[in-house]
């Protein structure tokens, strides 16, 4: 995924949906990422506008900030983010930036790329520290931890800042801005580019092809299972199926919202994951997939950053996308091992929000303002965000075509993550990506089903005790019920057992109450 990974929105409950999501955009690669996320803490009270979740088309291609004029010393910013593939020319990329950025806002910047696996640890360990620094990148799902890092008063609420960059403010639409929102407050910038969900699956062309697979015939997760069947039976050396324990997304598939209660109920009784009847026969069917060969054997145990090498060697058949963005083929073809896939939706598009990859700025930041300007760049500047996003041109890569480049895989400079960096619809276009994609990005945004509780997020700091204890039962058991590694008629009531005693009860309450308040409050009930 080399957007919103990104995705991701809670699936089940809390702590324990994160276990089911899909990443960033298609994958759990960043914003491919993966839209999805935990029950993100929020602004019970918040509603958009009717028309909020129209993208702000008055987003400039022009640079917001005029030349800095000033006797003052540049402003030193240190800005951390997360990277796959951590790039050899750093440095001269960071050189070209800040000789770019100096006399627009009298600052230069330090990137420090952290692999994805460690990012939680690194960033954690630095505010438990009160060490300084200006810019993090933060999400709802994996090392982004945005609701934790909130309640614990590790990001600055942006509302007063963001009254001095008026053109970030602008160049992004409120929605966005609201669905960041954490009891009232804005902490992130998101970082513009897919705000809707539709899933499906990315299955490598050369399959479809070769053994004549009718796509339209797959209108759910589980009409799969003849291709994965087919592919294990004929390919000895292909894995059918590649999965992290939280790839599948349980919850929009069974029919239940992301606040966990069925759709269409007019109570909105929200009910915990593993006490709903159809997620036992999930499990029953991941079981079935597992010993069947189709699944790959350390899903269970796998990380992200993994699953994203598995990829790259060309040996994966399908792969679960919880984006199907536009032109993301392109992106997924370079997962793949440089193979073409195809998308297959067996979804309809719904806004899902921006959650999956903002940035924010620390409590221990010495320069503030400086980092809000830096980031109002990335969010309204082509040339810093191209810069920040694909590296030097000619060197890291080349423009071929109208808005349209070639990376050089070779050039030092690979990552392609500009999902992290800022408002990827003012960017290029990569190679085989069409000239509308972004055109239709913005459509795909502003015409997406909106959700019947749109501009409501939980408050987890009710059950923060509990969500904590709730996540660590979900570790030990999920993972492996998940991906079908053990038997569910065996492990699932042990892991019933130990939510219970975790406290999952007090914390379903909890967000009943949350819920009931908010809807009442909204004449929605």
């Amino acid at each position: 995924m080399k957007v919103w990974k990104p995705a991701m929105i809670p699936l089940m409950l809390a702590s324990l949906m994160l276990l089911l999501l899909a990443s960033a955009c298609g994958s759990n690669n960043g914003g491919n990422g993966n839209n999805d996320g935990a029950a993100a803490a929020g602004n019970a009270g918040n509603k958009a506008p009717a028309d909020a979740n129209k993208p702000d088309e008055t987003a400039t291609n022009e640079p917001a900030n005029e030349p800095a004029k000033t006797d003052e010393a540049p402003a030193e910013l240190t800005y951390y983010y997360i990277v796959y593939d951590m790039p050899a020319d750093q440095q001269a990329v960071e050189d070209a930036i800040n000789a770019y950025i100096k006399p627009k806002i009298n600052a230069t910047i330090k990137l420090k790329p952290v692999m994805e696996a460690g990012y939680k640890d690194k960033i954690n360990t630095m505010l438990a520290a009160n060490e300084s620094f200006d810019i993090l990148w933060t999400s709802n799902w994996g090392g982004g931890d945005y609701d934790n890092k909130v309640a614990k008063g590790a990001l600055l609420p942006l509302d007063d800042l963001l009254a001095k960059t008026p053109a970030l403010k602008d160049a992004i639409p409120q929605v966005a801005w609201d669905d960041t929102r954490v009891d009232g407050k804005i902490y992130g910038v998101p970082n513009m580019q897919i705000a809707a969900k539709a899933e499906g699956f990315a299955i490598q062309k050369r399959f479809i092809d070769k053994y004549n697979i009718d796509v339209n015939g797959i209108k759910s997760q589980m009409d799969i299972e003849p291709v994965l069947k087919t592919i294990h039976d004929n390919e000895p050396d292909i894995i059918p199926i590649a999965t992290t324990s939280n790839m599948f997304d349980f919850g929009r598939q069974y029919g239940y919202a992301a606040q966990g209660y069925k759709l269409g109920d007019p109570d909105y009784k929200i009910v915990d994951t593993v006490d709903k009847p159809e997620y036992k026969t999930f499990l029953d069917t991941m079981r079935r997939w597992y010993t069947s060969g189709y699944v790959y054997k350390d899903a269970a145990t796998m990380k992200d950053d993994q699953l994203v090498s598995l990829l790259n060697t060309g040996k994966v058949a399908v792969e679960w996308n919880t984006t199907m963005k536009p032109g993301g083929e392109i992106d997924d073809k370079k997962r793949f091992g440089n193979n073409d896939v195809v998308y297959v939706r067996v979804s309809e598009p719904e806004f899902t929000g921006v959650r999956p990859t903002m940035n924010a700025i620390s409590r221990t930041s010495k320069n503030p303002e400086k980092a809000l300007e830096f980031l109002q760049l990335t969010s309204t500047d082509p040339t810093l965000f191209n810069l920040i996003a694909f590296g030097i041109q000619d060197k890291h890569y080349t423009v071929v075509g109208d808005n349209t480049i070639r990376i050089n895989q070779d050039g030092g400079y690979k990552g392609d993550q500009g999902w992290v960096f800022g408002n990827v619809l003012i960017g290029y276009l990569k190679e085989g990506q069409a000239p509308d994609t972004w055109e239709r990005t913005k459509q795909l945004n502003e015409t997406a089903k909106r959700p019947e509780v749109s501009g409501f997020n939980f408050n987890t700091e009710p059950y923060k005790t509990e969500s904590v204890n709730i996540a660590a039962v979900s570790e030990q058991y999920g993972r492996a019920l998940n991906t079908g590694a053990v038997d569910p008629a065996k492990v699932l009531p042990k892991y019933q057992e130990a939510l219970k005693k975790a406290g999952v009860e007090k914390q379903t309450a909890e967000m009943q109450k949350q819920l009931d308040e908010w809807l009442k409050a909204n004449g929605k009930k």
